[in-house]
């Protein structure tokens, strides 16, 4: 903690040393940008962030704990937290970054660089899970080593200490002042992008906030300033992008490596066209080319070499290594008027993998895509029909990176974030691999004291995920576990939700709502294949904006998991408290002041397993600055 309090004071010297120069916060190049003044200028932004955690209860030490550790697909419940899979660790943790941006424009043209300053001391996990996303350079979930990052399940502060620090050059850029083309160098953030064919590789941190929500949740996230920036879309890619426009169409090209295990690389290749039309109709075009290649990475899937399983309480659970693998996925979508008031969007897309290192070579073939949407207003509201099919063989990369604990570690946690730590190219959120089915979602426009969003979905699986289909190359099933090739059977998931938000002049009130809803049957011959699994969550907010300058929030949440999974029976839950506050100090300066109490409860996964009660007190402040 004194090495945490140290680098809090250095940081906040170096934070009001940075304001006696006249700064302002720096913006990705658009395609169509705002004409900058000619000349020479400086920006800086960042946030200065203190994270301390206290925890205790026999769940700090789970069963599952040191073969997770080692590697061993068998996952924890504790301590981790429900609601993102964040570890949850006690220490105290102190980070500063910054990013400064000089630019010049010219009379045609602009040019620059950023530079980027990250200062980090004390415990590791929790800077790497509870403070901002930290910068590539110091990031362990991007492959920096710079910290000493690792899976470890302490029970005292200090433990998993360390510091370290990084000054970087983060990127450059050129461009034309009439945004007729642009390129950008480093670390950066696509510009456009069809998330059925790629989208940027998820977050791993908690982004501080003074509010909570499901992961699946049809808000708008937690309350907010509105001059308090968005998260991050997701981790940065690396290399070089190039971007144009002509008339109504923009266009991109990437070539960027992608976060990957120690002596791994993802390489990818993609150039997308977006088209504007009349009517608010659209068309646009992707193509993505992937190579991985290096050392060969341990998977739970069961199509990669030696693969096997292991038989655990949670059931069992694929493991096979792969190399050197190949993906190419091409999609295309359009939005149109289908008829007076009712809007028609069409997405479709087709992808070809396969590996050098699998069981059964030759036995890849192409997987596809296909989406379709009707929107229609209804008065005040707007209800929209939607049909997916997410094909088990589409866009099914195995894609690890940083450790195992990165994404959606916690056992029996949903959404499942496709195959635990690895993450998948495409957006999954709504219907992953081997899906097919359809949404209704009823929306009102939010103009009133009362909205409303409310969603139904259901969908089954396409083919049965048996030892025959789970190890043909590139099959993957997003959640259910093998079968016998002769027990099969097909699975499915519901998944209700809701969202409703009243304003008064006492404040909001938020009631937010997801139940995802898991069956599989099992014939009498296998009863261990049978799945019948609910996830509801739900988080009561309060939050009352108090002047243009100051909000305040406070809350309750409940995360459970009921039900049978494999024949083993399943009782978990979270209860997570919180309260917090954002203000507005000053055109250039902001505050987020956070506390969470969570408590975990349920019953052990064996008859000799400890038991999981787990508590967790949490503060995050966070300064923020735009000079």
């Amino acid at each position: 903690m004194k090495h945490a309090l140290k680098v809090g004071v250095l940081i906040v010297g170096i934070t009001l040393t940075l304001s006696s120069y006249c700064w302002a916060q720096t913006a990705t190049p658009s395609p169509s940008p705002t004409p900058a003044a000619k000349g020479f200028a400086l920006h800086a932004n960042g946030s200065t962030v203190f994270v301390g955690q206290q925890t205790g209860g026999p769940g700090t030490q789970p069963a599952e704990g040191p073969g997770f550790a080692a590697g061993s697909p068998l996952s924890p419940n504790t301590p981790y937290d429900l609601w993102s899979s964040a570890a949850m660790t006690p220490g105290y943790a102190g980070i500063f970054q910054t990013e400064v941006s000089g630019q010049y424009t010219g009379t045609r043209l602009y040019g620059g660089a950023t530079l980027g300053l990250g200062i980090v001391d004390g415990s590791v996990t929790n800077a790497a899970y509870w403070g901002e996303n930290l910068l590539p350079t110091l990031n362990p979930h991007l492959g920096s080593t710079a910290l000493p990052y690792r899976i470890v399940f302490p029970t005292h502060a200090g433990e998993d200490d360390a510091s370290a620090w990084r000054l970087s050059l983060l990127g450059a850029n050129i461009g034309a002042n009439d945004g007729s083309w642009s390129l950008r160098g480093g670390y950066f953030d696509l510009q456009q992008s069809l998330s059925f064919v790629f989208v940027q590789p998820p977050l791993t941190n908690v982004t501080p906030s003074i509010g909570l929500a499901p992961a699946e949740s049809l808000g708008d996230g937690p309350p907010a300033l509105s001059a308090w920036p968005s998260p991050e879309p997701g981790l940065p890619l690396s290399g070089l992008d190039g971007t144009a426009r002509s008339g109504n169409t923009s266009f991109e090209v990437t070539d960027a490596s992608l976060p990957a295990l120690p002596q791994t690389a993802v390489h990818l290749h993609m150039a997308s066209a977006a088209m504007q039309g009349a009517n608010h109709s659209s068309l646009s075009l992707q193509v993505l080319d992937l190579d991985t290649n290096g050392a060969l990475i341990s998977t739970t899937t069961l199509y990669g070499y030696d693969a096997h399983t292991i038989a655990s309480p949670q059931g069992d659970l694929p493991i096979s290594t792969l190399g050197n693998q190949h993906e190419m996925i091409a999609g295309l979508s359009g939005s149109f008027l289908a008829a007076p008031g009712l809007t028609a969007v069409v997405d479709a897309a087709r992808s070809w993998y396969d590996a050098a290192d699998v069981i059964r070579p030759g036995t890849q073939a192409p997987g596809g895509y296909y989406h379709t949407a009707l929107t229609h207003a209804l008065g005040t509201a707007t209800l929209q029909l939607e049909g997916y099919r997410f094909e088990p063989r589409y866009a099914t990369a195995i894609l690890p990176y940083g450790t195992p604990e990165n994404v959606w570690s916690a056992a029996w946690a949903w959404p499942g974030v496709w195959l635990k730590s690895t993450y998948q190219l495409v957006n999954n959120s709504v219907m992953g691999a081997n899906r097919q089915g359809y949404r209704v979602r009823l929306l009102s426009n939010d103009s009133g004291a009362l909205s409303y969003r409310f969603s139904f979905m259901q969908d089954r699986q396409i083919e049965p995920a048996t030892f025959d289909t789970m190890t043909q190359t590139g099959f993957v099933d997003g959640f259910f576990l093998p079968e016998a090739n002769d027990a099969a059977t097909i699975g499915g998931q519901t998944q209700l939700a809701g969202w409703l938000a009243w304003r008064a002049r006492f404040g909001t009130l938020t009631l937010d709502y997801v139940n995802d809803m898991l069956e599989r049957p099992a014939l009498p011959s296998s009863p261990q294949d049978y799945d019948d699994y609910v996830s509801p969550q739900v988080v009561l907010d309060y939050s009352k904006q108090v002047s243009p300058a100051t909000i305040l929030s406070v809350g309750i949440g409940r995360y459970a998991m009921r039900g049978v999974w494999e024949a083993t029976p399943v009782d978990y839950g979270e209860t997570t408290a919180f309260a917090g506050a954002q203000l507005q100090q000053s055109a250039h300066f902001a505050l987020l002041v956070n506390a969470r109490h969570a408590t975990f409860d349920g019953v052990p996964s064996g008859p000799l397993d400890p038991s999981p009660f787990f508590a967790s007190n949490i503060v995050v402040v966070e300064e923020r600055y735009s000079i």
